[in-house]
């Protein structure tokens, strides 16, 4: 090797290690780490979608795997690396109804399932609209135990691959169980904890916007730096609720502030984390949650103007267990 380059290339890794320790994240030279695996079979979606027979009332379930094969997945645990990232996603859209509707992505928190959002999943799908859930290949972290930032980074990316994947499927001329299903005109990012700065990231962060969006819920999100970017004024609608006794209310404490009108904050009295949200929600305001939820996106994807008055309802009848703040104009 020329001197000149061995230089170079010793200065960089030098650089890498310093930075990645620091993320707590020990790093493997290149040339001397195994080489990711490859990914079997060929194309963006190795299996075709799978019908779920036992979906809920009133909603139909198909599961997906997409692939990217554009970037590759680290290691984790027990697994190696992969030279691609493989999504599992599933889907839901309201049975019997045949013309495009608004779409949902919902994202699982860290360390987190889509099953766990389920019930939420499933009665967003009976209010009239298609939710995707995708399940992210990664979810390392530093020492301290928060989310490793360059994987937040990957999150996002993976959120705007499974957009993609779904839209072409709706727009599709081949049939499929997605054809002339969605609405690419009314998209709506929900996302609890982690998954809450992933959407954070979708809507507000210079590194990782996607435009496509045009409203959002964040559930007891996390609301910390990205490794890229910054944190700007979003243009789109946004709803943030969390308890708060969560000992990370104070992400949304400040990031309420921050964020642009119309907003909405419902606050959860005397509630922790994952309750209110996720299976198997017991906590005595997950009804407010689906009934805010709901109101919020009939609002701003379906443009029914009784929305927000739902959210304002049901705020003042359930006055000791929720409160609002909201910012419209």
């Amino acid at each position: 090797m020329d001197p000149r380059r061995a230089r170079r290339c010793g200065a960089a890794f030098a650089a890498a290690t310093a930075l990645t320790a620091f993320l707590g994240v020990v790093p493997t030279p290149a040339w001397g780490a195994p080489a990711a695996a490859r990914c079997p079979g060929s194309g963006a979606e190795p299996t075709p979608p799978v019908a779920v027979v036992d979906a809920a009332a009133g909603v139909t379930q198909y599961e997906y795997t997409f692939v990217d094969r554009t970037r590759g997945t680290p290691a984790l645990g027990a697994r190696g690396a992969t030279d691609c990232r493989t999504l599992p996603v599933v889907v839901r859209y309201p049975t019997g109804v045949t013309t495009a509707s608004p779409m949902v992505l919902l994202i699982h928190g860290a360390d987190g399932d889509p099953a766990a959002l389920a019930t939420l999943a499933d009665l967003w799908a009976q209010a009239g609209y298609v939710v995707l859930q995708p399940h992210f290949p990664a979810n390392r972290k530093q020492k301290s135990g928060k989310a490793l930032s360059a994987d937040l980074v990957q999150q996002t990316k993976d959120a705007r691959f499974v957009f993609d994947q779904v839209l072409d499927r709706s727009a599709a001329t081949t049939p499929g169980p997605l054809q002339g299903r969605i609405d690419p005109q009314h998209v709506g990012a929900a996302g609890m904890s982690l998954g809450g700065q992933t959407v954070y990231g979708l809507i507000s962060n210079t590194c990782c916007r996607d435009g496509r969006i045009a409203a959002a819920v964040v559930m007891a999100g996390v609301h910390d730096p990205f490794l890229e970017g910054k944190y700007v004024k979003q243009r789109l609608p946004v709803l943030l609720v969390q308890g708060d006794a969560d000992v990370g209310y104070h992400h949304s404490l400040s990031a309420f502030p921050a964020l642009a009108p119309p907003k909405w904050f419902v606050t959860l009295k005397g509630e922790r984390h994952s309750a209110p949200f996720e299976v198997p929600r017991n906590s005595a305001t997950a009804g407010i949650v689906d009934a805010t939820t709901t109101a919020f996106w009939d609002q701003y994807l379906r443009g029914d103007a009784t929305g927000g008055p739902r959210i304002v309802a049901e705020v003042q009848a359930n006055a000791a267990k929720t409160s609002l703040e909201t910012a419209i104009g």
